[in-house]
């Protein structure tokens, strides 16, 4: 296991005895929007050049009014000399809330933007299909599908793209020596 599942499930735990699931969520997300939008930030924090004191205290008023887990979470990377994990953990603490809750997200690429009808549509299909767990959906368009849609969730992809199936077709064709 990496280090980066350990400290993401030690916070899931955590959160999960306050039951602050998502607000935890919400904080790291925040807290790394902030990591992005600031060089300032970025540099305090990943940087070595800072004391431990002086960063723990800093990191206290800057997480001021988020999640005492969140918190302790932040300062336990620092004690630990681990704040360049810290964007790996959030990654993975996401993906255990998301596993806790039954939601999975699906990506979807399609060749067009899908109206908010379809996406609606396409949500209640898949829940279906996933039984039953919550879909979030993220889109995308490549114009380059000709039509169609490509789905990746959990790791897996599924091509129901138009461009995908004419590309089976080729190579079926090609396996068969008819082209």
């Amino acid at each position: 296991m990496s280090a980066a599942s350990t400290y993401a499930e030690a916070l899931f735990g955590a959160a999960r005895e306050r039951d602050e699931l998502e607000a935890v969520l919400e904080d790291l997300n925040e807290f790394s929007s902030a990591l992005t939008g600031s060089e300032e930030l970025r540099l305090f924090f990943y940087g070595g050049q800072v004391p431990e004191r002086e960063k723990r205290g800093a990191i206290d008023a800057l997480t001021e009014g988020m999640q005492l887990s969140t918190r302790n979470f932040l300062k336990v990377l620092v004690d630990n000399g681990r704040e360049h994990i810290f964007e790996d953990v959030a990654r993975r603490y996401e993906d255990l809330v998301k596993e806790q809750l039954g939601r999975v997200e699906v990506e979807v690429t399609t060749a067009v933007e899908l109206s908010d009808e379809s996406m609606n549509r396409l949500r209640e299909r898949l829940e279906k299909v996933l039984e039953g767990q919550e879909v979030v959906l993220e889109t995308r368009v490549d114009p380059h599908l000709l039509g169609g849609a490509v789905f990746r969730f959990g790791g897996q992809m599924m091509d129901g793209s138009i461009r995908g199936r004419l590309e089976s077709l080729r190579e079926g064709m090609l396996e068969r020596s008819v082209v």
